[in-house]
């Protein structure tokens, strides 16, 4: 099996289709190990839209895909052309901009879809988005893991809602805790976590390599992160870690607004016993083992060659 990742260059777009065609190509190599499987990223950085609306790969020297994957609304039109060149099927990761019966299939998070709304015949839903973290049993489990994000459009940042919170956490752990930002983090809050919680070691995203959250979730015995980086929540169940929902202050009147669709899939996830918040750790101090582990990469890929055999001729 040959897949191309048609990419925008963006790392949590390029997390779900790597972590699918990893998934896929797994899987190939254990049903058809005799034959070469591989997977090549298509750049369409810079390109104009035009040029995508045309784009048959003429710059290109890669063997001839069986599937082309990709995620980002500015990377559909080059995939879709793409693929009708070459005359191969053509995934989107995400739900698309453009109708959902261009793709041959949509692997859409669930919370993306409309409320009310009933998915069609080429869609597979996920619990959150697809990505490369996986399991690793054989690490040891050494420490807390605190992943904190920042001010976005669902939610406000008071750094004291949050430090109050990380303080009981810390004042609990028996493991040692290592905290890491994002780019959405106010710059002082590293300095306020090191006033407030001395016994938490802090590496600023900056201080960070690409793969440190990764390594740090192979190790980590729980997991906590806030509630505005959904994204990092579903990776941390990948994990096979529990995690815990540290908990932000939402915008607006949250007795009046509508949740996000992002926030009705965290709280779908709360619900179903997927993750913990703060609240409800308070009540016992422990967070609960994950009843399964969360592993949507695995499921999609089982489902694709399930219902394109002609993948793996």
């Amino acid at each position: 099996m040959v897949i191309y990742i048609v990419s925008d260059g963006k790392k949590g777009h390029l997390s779900q289709t790597r972590g699918l065609a990893e998934a896929l190509l797994a899987r190939a190599a254990e049903a058809r190990p005799n034959i070469q499987h591989s997977c090549h990223e298509v750049s369409i950085l810079g390109k104009s839209w035009l040029s995508k609306l045309f784009y048959k790969g003429k710059d290109l020297d890669l063997p001839r895909p069986h599937l082309i994957l990709c995620a980002g609304h500015s990377t559909h039109l080059a995939a879709l052309s793409l693929s009708r060149h070459l005359r191969c099927l053509c995934m989107v990761c995400m739900r698309p901009s453009l109708p959902i019966s261009c793709f041959d299939l949509c692997i859409t998070p669930r919370h993306d879809v409309p409320e009310g709304g009933v998915p069609t015949d080429n869609t597979f839903l996920t619990n959150g988005a697809i990505n490369c973290i996986k399991p690793h049993p054989e690490i040891e489990k050494k420490e807390t893991l605190i992943l904190i994000g920042g001010p976005s459009k669902e939610f406000k940042w008071e750094a004291e809602h949050v430090l109050n919170q990380l303080t009981s956490i810390a004042r609990k752990s028996t493991h040692p805790i290592v905290l890491t930002t994002s780019r959405r983090t106010p710059t002082d809050f590293v300095q306020d976590v090191t006033a407030a919680c001395p016994n938490i070691r802090v590496e600023p995203v900056d201080q960070t390599g690409p793969t440190w959250v990764a390594d740090h979730l192979a190790s980590a015995y729980e997991v906590w992160v806030t509630q505005d980086s959904v994204s990092m929540v579903y990776e941390a169940l990948s994990s096979g870690a529990p995690v815990g929902i540290i908990e932000m202050l939402r915008k607006g009147d949250p007795h009046k607004d509508k949740p996000s669709r992002v926030l009705r899939g965290l709280n779908m996830l709360v619900a179903d016993g997927g993750a913990c918040t703060f609240t409800e750790w308070a009540k016992t101090l422990t967070l609960p083992q994950p009843k399964s582990i969360l592993d949507e990469a695995g499921r999609a890929a089982d489902f694709i060659l399930a219902n394109y055999p002609d993948l793996l001729p």
